[in-house]
């Protein structure tokens, strides 16, 4: 997975996707096919990917409906493929950073994904998978719309490039709601993860426009961004002065020993020590890789943990949260 390694600019930016939707020509959209076409959908694509060295193939219908959670939560697959019932297959290289998804929305949807600001390297890896599977099978393409997709909007390349960053000072600051505007004119669009009250300061650079443009220039485009972005975000760190440098480590060391020695942990709890014990590790106030903090949050998401864990009957998901945060922290354990 991403999160076990650390990327170019890795101090700002957790991962690299890039997402390509494509369709078949011989298939109708995947809400109108019968099971027996959906099925066979699903025996060609695995198919041309069989013979891939490492690949593994999952029947998603044979999945616990937390498993499904899980793998959306990690957003290697939509939430509605999650959802769905029938014939759908996940297809992956042996380190995870290559997923092909069989009968979601789109027939096919590939994803790269690889740690830190790294478009080109993302967008390298799905062609390759694009390439085997256009050498075997049909895609649909007419050459005034480009890809053919289930969501007109997403005609054209039929791809999203994005880039994950963590951005507290930015935000904090308030440049970000002045360069959100500005960026969406540009194309860009800037959003922030957060799905609760908690701020975890991450933000996602992505592609808004598919027509009009190669794969090739949208990936430049969302990569100029994210630079500019990173580097205003290292600009405002750097102006933080040396008081509220100490606290924010003085912080961080608190979580950590917190972590360190708590039997229960809820999800909440992580999340609100996330984006300060990431800021600081980027900074170099704290010896804490960014990696681990990034294992530690993306690997005890509530669907995540509750679908990797077999529970002891007598263990609860914070107390397994609790021992896997603090097994991920032993690794490299920071000096207090």
């Amino acid at each position: 997975m991403w999160y076990m390694t650390e990327g170019k600019d890795s101090d700002v930016v957790l991962n690299s996707r890039v997402t390509l939707h494509r369709n078949l020509e011989d298939y109708p959209f995947s809400d109108q096919m019968t099971d027996d076409q959906a099925a066979a959908l699903v025996e060609a694509v695995k198919a041309v990917y069989a013979d891939g060295e490492g690949w593994s193939a999952t029947d998603l219908a044979a999945m616990s409906e937390e498993e499904r959670r899980a793998t959306a939560e990690q957003h290697v697959i939509s939430r509605a493929l999650a959802e769905k019932k029938g014939p759908a297959v996940l297809l992956q290289n042996a380190d995870q950073s290559l997923t092909v998804a069989v009968g979601g929305e789109d027939h096919v949807t590939i994803t790269a994904v690889v740690s830190g600001n790294d478009l080109n390297a993302a967008l390298a890896m799905a062609f390759e998978a694009e390439a085997k599977l256009d050498a075997a099978l049909p895609i649909a393409f007419t050459e005034k719309f480009g890809y053919v997709t289930r969501d007109p909007s997403e005609m054209g390349t039929g791809m999203k490039a994005s880039v994950t960053a963590h951005l507290p000072a930015a935000a904090e600051s308030g440049w970000i709601a002045r360069v959100a505007f500005r960026m969406s004119r540009e194309g860009i669009s800037l959003r922030s993860l957060d799905g609760s009250s908690l701020s975890t300061g991450v933000y996602l650079i992505s592609n808004r426009e598919t027509m009009g443009q190669t794969e090739e220039e949208a990936v430049r485009e969302v990569t100029e961004a994210a630079d500019r972005l990173v580097a205003k975000e290292r600009e405002l760190r750097d102006g933080i002065g040396d008081e509220r440098k100490g606290n924010l480590a003085e912080k961080v060391r608190r979580s950590y020993g917190m972590l360190m020695y708590t039997r229960n942990l809820g999800a909440s709890e992580l999340v609100s020590m996330y984006s300060a014990m990431r800021m600081a590790a980027g900074m170099k106030l704290v010896d804490l890789p960014t990696r681990m903090v990034d294992e530690a949050m993306f690997t005890c998401l509530p669907h995540t943990l509750a679908a990797a864990e077999n529970l002891d009957a007598k263990e609860s998901l914070g107390e397994r949260r609790a021992a896997k945060v603090r097994a991920i922290l032993t690794e490299a354990p920071m000096h207090l």
